[in-house]
């Protein structure tokens, strides 16, 4: 059983935090405390971002940390050390968001190969369809890593099928269309989504994009299996990036896991 089947089965019928962190902003080591502190915090899973200087899925919060790590040259192999550092006395699940871009250039059995090694658990390929780039699909599933699929609420019934059947570890299910963060979207009726996602796969779902608040995740547990949390774990970092960040991402993580019960 993989670590992230184990976290899901572990704590089967409540609803858990996923926080999302892109690796570098503010600084490296920074980014390790962090990791610790949702770690201790009871974390279900950590998304760790590559950073990446065309982050289209991103809204202004997480494009500013990318934006921020990338001058620092902040890399795949900076990502991967970090992870490393962090399953140094650590086991809660750890997801690399990525785009396909840093991944080839990196190379596809190289990044797979090398994830694993480090402690990675699951990869999400932000842009990437599970019906493009066979041979890089291939290389992660060769290597065992959980492959996190993206369900929109614009995706069309028929593509769910190819979705679900690349998907491993956890759903991620978006709350709304456009990017991260506060930006609006259609939220379509995510009760009947839900319901079609759960006649279709025995796999785990979580919720992003837009969740913010103690109340966001109050009004979502129980409803599902956890939620994403992103922008607002990069604007507490972005309130004073020299000062405090570990204090501030913990005290949301934390406000976060006490909402969901």
């Amino acid at each position: 059983m993989t670590r992230l089947a184990a976290a899901f089965n572990a704590a089967r019928g409540r609803t858990g935090l996923v926080p999302y962190l892109t690796a570098g902003y503010p600084s490296l080591a920074t980014s390790l405390e962090i990791m610790q502190r949702f770690h201790r915090a009871g974390a279900r899973a950590i998304e760790v971002g590559v950073p990446f200087s065309d982050p289209i899925a991103d809204g202004a919060e997480i494009q500013h940390s990318s934006e921020w790590a990338v001058r620092d040259g902040v890399g795949i192999a900076d990502v991967l050390a970090l992870v490393r550092d962090f399953r140094r006395d650590a086991e809660t699940p750890v997801v690399v968001m990525t785009y396909a871009n840093p991944v080839v250039c990196h190379g596809t059995a190289r990044f797979a190969r090398e994830a694993v090694a480090a402690g990675v658990d699951g990869v999400i390929v932000s842009d990437l369809p599970p019906d493009e780039s066979p041979d890089l699909w291939e290389a992660l599933d060769q290597a065992a890593l959980d492959t996190i699929t993206l369900v929109a609420p614009t995706t069309p019934p028929s593509r769910l099928p190819a979705i679900l059947a690349r998907c491993r570890g956890f759903v991620y299910c978006l709350a709304r269309t456009g990017v991260t963060g506060r930006s609006a979207g259609d939220a379509g009726s995510l009760p009947e989504r839900l319901t079609s996602l759960r006649s279709l796969t025995p796999l785990p779902i979580a919720i992003g994009f837009g969740i913010s608040t103690a109340d966001d995740a109050r009004s979502l547990a129980g409803r599902v299996d956890a939620i994403v949390v992103g922008a607002a774990f990069m604007r507490a970092v972005a309130e004073d990036p020299a000062h405090g960040v570990a204090d501030r991402t913990d005290a949301l993580a934390r406000a976060l896991i006490g909402a969901l019960g």
